[in-house]
């Protein structure tokens, strides 16, 4: 357990503080009355006091906890708190309480918070692992309970909490005494288990272990009881199924009987009128033929004139939708052909560089490129200076043109001829250069180039390719015009389709406007198709029927014949309307007659079935003694106490079992040994200890070989003694670390050398566990390296 930090509201003389601690040492510096010893109190307090206190029972606890009155006034508050946040097994918890009288109760656990007061005591319980004893007396102790602590570990006739706890934690197991042995009580229990389980007994399943049948031998108590308990479930279990077969016998003979009662009764009153029913049927379905044929007659002269009329206005669509059709086509081709007519002229009279003459051009000018920088490759600077009348001329030999000459001076960057008229001619070219060669081939390949030049009337390459790139692109606007024409025009000419759009009407309305009546007039359907079909269907009347005026003439010769019929049908009003609606009366006489005689049968068979289940369970009964439903309920409560009884005594031997193996020759050893250990290291082997009852917390001190009683102590070896033992209880209740215990200025009257040692020990003591340690001397905060909380009074 680690405790993380502590606060109130008002504790005893303390007023709104809170502290927090870290793992090790937690050195708590502050003057006499700061409220240092009353810290530790708030962390038992807070732990182990309930939050509803009694007023006479926790009187004690009000007048020391309960904030007084300050002078001059005679208001003091009216409730005490505390708030704990701790961590134990690697889990936070924060426990807060305010007593008063309106008690409160908080625990923040990682499951969730908790106000009630006897669940929060069960959780502490088991986190905390020890009671209030052990913390209280021994490992959170202020200097007001160091003597009781002392008292609890040398006074052998004093018994408190503390002891006995530890005693507990110490020897967990029991102690063989009045000359009964560990072995004769495990023996007793076993025999009460099996006196109850038996042989057959699966305690994890509560039921028999498995085996076809029952078990004959080796029956314990619970088995006998659990058998008992299925008998008598049984004999409910065939009570039950005989009532219900019963019942379900009863109920369904009496279905039977209402429905061949009903059967006969529907046989008898159909008969009654089955003779008259026989003519009526016949004249019914002569009605019914009639009427379905005048209904067919009236439904074709509602349509056929409007057949007519639609067919007619079809027609005439669709004549106009083609005239529509061949108007749009030949002005879509014409659009096309005027589009084609200028782009074949312009590819008519035009010539078209080839590729292979571009290429030419470009291999010509890249040729000529490279010669002239053959010229090129000079970087003179020429001063003149004419004597006499003479006059001087630079010209380049790669362009013929001259080189500019400013005051006496030319920059020469190429191959030149230099001329004083009437003088002299110097060619200057850069060397290994043969000029003449050169001129040769650049005239050479400059004549190839404007001879292509002259053919397409163009002075550079770009104009050659731009004059092949838009015959070219003419030439793919032609040809897509051509698709566009002969998509258009399918298999006929031009001039086949003019010809054809010159025969149709001039008054015809847009495609649009045409559409949209075949629609109003066709729907989703092709108008040739909606013309296909009502031309079948007025040919079909036509065949069936000749002409509207002779389908007339018919259908008032069958609405005569109607009302004669139904003038008869009507004169047999008193037949019920249900046997009108019998088309064969015969027929249908004969299947109730059917039907009357198989509810009968089933009837006399329910009877029958009705007789012997009344039987079966009368019979049943007169075999029974006793009441079946109260034999169960004891057979059950007897099988419940029986199991709850063997789960009882499991959980003795368990138990048992435990605190068995733990037992050992000499519980005390343990703690004895750590306790030897830690009053030797602090009193240099001066004073030392035993534990002359093996199982008990009695302890015997020595100085010098010299038994002390607690009386004779000085108050130095008393601090000495109560450190020892409070280290030796810590290390043996948590081994492996991880405990706290907290110390109230514990070494006030021990000289320098304990005081030295025993902060060594507090020191490695640290390293295990959290400690806390309060002092109001200043020294300590040096001797003792870790958290330092200042209290101020």
């Amino acid at each position: 357990m680690k405790i993380k930090s502590i606060s109130c509201t008002q504790f005893a003389g303390i007023r709104d503080r809170s502290i927090s601690f870290s793992d090790g040492i937690n050195i708590v510096y502050g003057k006499n009355e700061s409220g240092k010893s009353t810290l530790v109190n708030l962390i038992s307090r807070t732990l182990f006091q309930n939050a509803r206190i009694d007023g006479r029972s926790d009187k004690e606890f009000r007048d020391l906890y309960f904030p007084g009155a300050r002078r001059g006034s005679a208001v003091a508050g009216d409730f005490a708190d505390g708030k704990v946040s701790f961590e134990a097994d690697g889990r936070e918890y924060t426990l807060s309480k305010e007593w008063g009288a309106d008690s409160r109760c908080l625990l923040s656990a990682p499951e969730g918070v908790i106000r009630d007061q006897k669940n929060i005591d069960e959780i502490l319980k088991d986190v905390l692992v020890y009671g209030e004893g052990v913390y209280s007396d021994m490992l959170l102790s202020s200097q007001r309970n160091a003597d009781i602590s002392l008292q609890t570990i040398l006074d052998a006739s004093k018994k408190t909490d503390a002891k006995q706890e530890i005693s507990d934690a110490v020897l967990q197991a029991f102690a063989e005494s009045d000359g009964i042995s560990m072995d004769a009580i495990e023996q007793a229990i076993n025999a009460k288990i099996e006196e109850l389980a038996g042989k057959h007994w699966d305690s994890e399943r509560e039921m028999p272990v498995r085996k076809a049948g029952r078990w004959a031998t080796g029956l314990g108590e619970i088995l006998k009881a659990y058998y008992a308990l299925e008998d008598a479930r049984a004999v409910l279990d065939e009570i039950s199924r005989l009532e219900q077969e019963a019942d379900r016998t009863a109920a369904a003979y009496a279905d039977c009987d209402a429905a061949a009662q009903a059967a006969e009764k529907k046989y008898n009153k159909f008969n009654a009128f089955a003779s008259r029913l026989a003519v009526v049927s016949e004249q019914r379905r002569a009605v019914t033929r009639l009427e379905a044929e005048l209904r067919k007659i009236s439904d074709i002269l509602a349509k056929w004139p409007v057949l007519l009329e639609n067919l007619e206005r079809a027609r005439a669509l669709q004549a106009e939708k083609t005239g529509r059709e061949v108007l749009d086509k030949y002005e879509a081709a014409k659009m096309i052909a005027e589009e084609l007519s200028p782009l074949e002229e312009k590819l008519s009279g035009a010539a078209a560089p080839e590729n292979g003459e571009i290429a030419q051009v470009k291999a010509a000018q890249r040729s000529i490129a490279t010669l002239e920088n053959k010229l090129c490759g000079m970087n003179l600077n020429a001063a003149v200076r004419m004597l006499g009348d003479n006059s001087v001329e630079i010209k380049a030999l790669r362009t013929g043109e001259a080189v500019e000459i400013t005051d006496g001076k030319a920059r020469i960057r190429e191959a030149v001829k230099i001329t004083v008229p009437g003088v002299m001619e110097l060619q200057l070219s850069p060397a290994d250069v043969d000029v003449a060669a050169i001129e040769a081939q650049l005239a050479e390949q400059k004549t190839a180039l404007l001879a292509i030049f002259d053919k397409y009337s163009v002075k550079s390459s770009d104009e050659l390719e731009g004059i092949a790139k838009m015959l070219s692109e003419i030439k793919l606007r032609a040809d897509a015009a051509k698709g566009r024409l002969a998509l258009v025009l399918g298999s006929e000419s031009l001039s086949e389709l003019e010809q054809k759009a010159a025969s149709v009407a001039e008054q015809i309305r847009p495609k649009e406007e045409i559409g949209r009546e075949i629609v109003s007039l066709c729907g989703s359907a092709d108008i040739s198709g909606f013309i296909a079909s009502k031309e079948a269907v007025v040919e079909g009347y036509a065949a069936d029927f000749g002409s509207v005026k002779e389908l007339k003439a018919k259908a008032y010769d069958l609405r005569e014949e109607l009302e004669k019929l139904s003038s008869s049908v009507a004169a047999l009003e008193d037949i019920p309307p249900e046997y009108l609606a019998v088309s064969d009366p015969e027929a249908h006489l004969a299947d109730l007659q059917k039907k009357l005689k198989l509810e009968q049968e089933l009837r006399e068979n329910a009877l029958t079935e009705k007789t012997s289940a009344a039987s079966r369970l009368e019979g049943y009964r007169e075999n029974i003694t006793g009441e079946p439903r109260a034999e169960a309920e004891k057979a059950e409560r007897i099988f419940e106490e029986k199991k709850s009884l063997l789960q009882h005594w499991m959980h003795i031997a368990e138990v048992f079992r435990v605190q068995k193996e733990n037992v050992n020759d000499n519980p005390m050893q343990d703690i004895a040994d750590r306790f030897t250990h830690y009053l030797g290291a602090i009193t240099d082997g001066r004073v030392s200890s035993e534990f002359p009852v093996a199982d008990k917390l009695n302890m015997n001190i020595y100085s010098d070989n010299r038994l002390l009683d607690y009386g004779k102590l000085s108050e130095g070896t008393k601090e000495t003694v109560s450190l020892a033992f409070r280290l030796a209880v810590l290390d043996h209740l948590f081994p492996d670390g991880g405990g706290v215990i907290v110390f109230d200025d514990p070494f006030t009257d021990m000289d320098a050398e304990r005081m030295k040692r025993s902060c060594e020990l507090l020191g490695e003591c640290a390293k295990r566990h959290q400690v806390i340690f309060l002092t109001c001397r200043e020294e300590y905060l040096e001797r003792l390296c870790g958290n330092r909380i200042y209290m101020q009074a």
